[in-house]
């Protein structure tokens, strides 16, 4: 059964393709002028609520890659770490097994700052910016878990 998808995992899904400019982050196919057929792909599942709005925990695929890496999940952990780093995708999978019970006020906190993240990034595109831009999530959420060895 799939997960329902609310307010906070639309502007998520909106950060995830606008960080990589719509750019399919497997074959590098751009989707911009068809952003419906690119996902915002999760290497550990939404319901880990503590890595559900991750910025190292998401990706932009086209629907072809998402079912790919979905079915092969040997496929998506090495691109998850050529990706991101073998330290940091063995962090996000850690955090991924605590128990997490967001407050309301969090929830309010994380969204908030999706939606000025959003806003900054997309005004750097108008301003010119191409290519993939990185967002940040709140420290109390991410866990102070960046980038590590290999970084981008």
């Amino acid at each position: 059964m799939a997960l329902k998808r609310d307010k906070y995992d639309i502007v998520f899904s909106q950060l995830v393709r606008e960080r990589t400019d719509y750019e399919c982050d497997y074959c590098g196919r751009h989707f911009r002028h068809e952003p419906s057929k690119l996902h915002c792909s999760h290497f550990k599942s939404r319901r880990h609520k503590a890595t559900r709005y991750h910025p190292l925990n998401a990706f932009s695929h086209c629907a072809g890659c998402h079912r790919k890496l979905g079915e092969d999940p040997h496929e998506f952990n090495a691109h998850a770490v050529i990706t991101y780093s073998e330290m940091t995708i063995d962090s996000v999978a850690r955090l991924a097994g605590t128990a997490v019970k967001l407050k309301p006020w969090q929830m309010d906190d994380l969204y908030q700052h999706m939606k000025s993240e959003l806003k900054r990034l997309q005004e750097l595109r108008s301003e010119g910016v191409t290519g993939r831009i990185e967002f940040t999530l709140p420290d109390w959420y991410q866990h102070g878990i960046t980038y590590q060895m290999g970084d981008i």
